[in-house]
């Protein structure tokens, strides 16, 4: 029988080498045996969640799927899209590789291994074909020993074709199509990556033109040849033609050239705001910080999902998954993105929306076109009419969260909705009301709630209790409480108990925005279009080795007329 039990570190010193050695891979199978049945759980649970869900709602855009992935992600303290996926491999493990599932059960062969022969064999489809390749897995795999992951894969892939040859996994062709892609996970805070792909003479115009805005400044501006490509670029794509020189000669004809404006909102906060661990009394002045905005900066918030029983429009939510397209919608327009915001105490580090912290001196080149504006605590005041919150109260609620506040959730604060803890308008519009939510976590608030769904109870330090379906209770605080402690002092106080609860409508599924197709469908219609794909491949290669291939002695006389004569036909030469 396996013995999990591992040596305790302070036990080690006293081990022989063999022993390490044993322990070492004891413990890695203990913990390829814990992933296994972490895998296996995640997999009930979702089967129960999808199974039993109303059918009505599988064309929710917020479906039963998403929403059980992401009570599984608050319950592991992960991301929605790293839920999503380990929720996939513990079905996949359970219903189309039950052999390769029982070896990671076992604990003898590691969960990067089991990724690698689920991405391989996703694309088989018939159960027969997939109960075939799993058996013949099974019963490899331990033989393989150490390979490298393309070894790995080309294993994989043997096996793969001798049973279904249109399910080979191909490379996608990296060199075809245009493209323009923003960001890189790997950019450090305060830049962004720009890429593209473009026709040999797009691209070769656009590097003439780029030189040539570069060279406009004179010979005494400061920057670098790739500071000046930079900015030229910047001023291109923002319909200037020119570069403003940066010389500071009063003479320089170039330095009245027009200085693109930077779409940048940039929230800056005094120094006493975290001068003292503790956050200033209720009786200090309430202008606690600054912002600073472009001139150019819409001053217009992301359009919020109404959380009331009333008809308002339902906007476009953003897309839970990369490979989902963006519903449309009639009744309102898809909301604009928000320009880039960032938070600063003076002096030091700046932390930008989305990204992290940004060196000082980054930040400060970032101000040189910024006009201030205040950004006002709302301390104890009263709640605000209406339902849209105003400009100044968004702004501090954005500044206050940072992030989405659903558990596990860091998309920033810029792009995220306001939500409305108590439904309006029983919930007040009012900062100890008032929140930061993604659009994916709004609208599973929104929709996915009741007794039976989520609930959330908000403070006014802005701490957010969430209360799962399962009864298990969260607790997010506003990212700002340890870098700008004064966003965090408590606003008034709404209820003297518990806050009141708001009965559900019987029409509130009706608003939430629609799939065009199920999850099912488009993942069918996804894996179609790839062994279509592959079968096309397939076929023009053996059209090619048929082309390749010398003539046969028995063929001979069809190409010399049978006499020994040539005959080429109408082919002109070379023949």
């Amino acid at each position: 029988m396996f013995d999990e039990s591992a040596p305790e570190p302070r036990d080690l010193p006293g081990l022989a080498d063999a022993d390490l050695v044993d322990a070492a891979w004891t413990t890695t199978r203990a913990e390829n045996r814990a992933c296994a049945r972490k895998l296996a759980v995640m997999a009930e649970l979702f089967d129960r969640r999808t199974r039993l869900a109303p059918h009505d709602r599988l064309d929710w855009w917020v479906d039963p799927a998403a929403a059980v992935t992401a009570e599984i992600a608050a319950a592991h303290h992960i991301t929605q899209g790293l839920a999503l996926h380990q929720t996939y491999r513990g079905v996949v493990l359970r219903d189309r590789l039950p052999r390769v599932g029982a070896l990671f059960l076992d604990g003898l062969i590691s969960e990067l291994l089991v990724r690698t022969i689920i991405t391989r064999t996703d694309l088989i489809t018939d159960e027969e074909l997939i109960a075939a390749v799993d058996a013949e897995l099974a019963d490899q795999i331990l033989g393989w020993g150490p390979l490298s992951a393309k070894k790995t894969e080309a294993e994989i892939d043997a096996i793969v074709k001798r049973h279904d040859p249109d399910a080979v996994r191909q490379p996608p062709d990296p060199n075809t199509g245009r493209a323009v892609e923003f960001g890189n996970p790997a950019d450090a805070p305060g830049f962004t990556t720009l890429w593209a792909r473009m026709f040999d003479c797009d691209a070769a115009a656009a590097e003439h033109t780029l030189i040539a805005v570069a060279y406009s400044v004179c010979d005494n501006d400061p920057r670098s040849l790739d500071d000046r490509r930079n900015d030229a670029l910047h001023a291109l794509l923002t319909a200037n033609p020119v570069l403003a020189c940066l010389c500071g000669n009063t003479d320089c004809d170039a330095a009245t050239n027009p200085r693109p404006l930077r779409e940048i909102i940039v929230y800056a906060l005094t120094d006493h705001t975290t001068a003292t661990a503790e956050p200033p009394s209720s009786d200090t002045a309430d202008n606690d910080s600054a912002a600073f905005e472009s001139n150019k900066c819409q001053s217009d918030e992301t359009p919020d999902v109404r959380d009331d029983e009333g008809d308002e429009p339902q906007p476009d939510p953003t897309a839970p998954e990369a490979t989902e397209p963006e519903p449309k919608s009639e009744a309102a327009p898809a909301p604009k993105p928000r320009p880039g915001a960032s938070a600063l105490i003076p002096g030091r580090s700046a932390y930008v929306f989305g990204s992290g912290f940004m060196p000082t001196p980054l930040f400060d080149a970032l101000l040189a076109d910024a006009t201030i504006r205040e950004v006002i605590h709302p301390g104890q005041a009263a709640p605000e009419p209406g339902y849209a919150p105003s400009a100044a109260l968004a702004a501090f609620i954005r500044c206050r969260d940072l992030t989405c506040r659903f558990p596990g959730c860091d998309k920033p604060a810029t792009t995220a909705d306001i939500d409305h803890t108590v439904p309006h308008p029983i919930g007040p519009t009012h900062p100890s009301n008032l929140k930061a939510l993604c659009r994916f976590h709004h609208l599973l608030k929104t929709f996915w709630t009741g007794p039976n769904g989520w609930r959330d109870r908000q403070h006014p330090d802005g701490t957010i209790e969430w209360t799962s379906p399962t009864g298990h209770t969260y607790t997010t605080h506003p990212a700002s409480r340890l870098l700008f402690p004064v966003l965090c002092r408590p606003t008034a106080s709404l209820w003297t108990g518990d806050p009141p609860e708001v009965p559900m409508s019987a029409n509130r599924g009706a608003m939430m925005p629609r799939r065009t197709r199920t999850r099912a469908q488009s993942r069918a219609a996804h894996i179609t279009a790839e062994r279509k794909r592959n079968a096309e491949i397939r076929a023009a290669e053996a059209a090619a080795e048929n082309r390749a291939a010398p003539p046969r002695d028995h063929d001979r006389d069809e190409f010399t007329g049978g006499e020994g004569k040539s005959d080429y036909g109408n082919d002109p030469p070379p023949f």
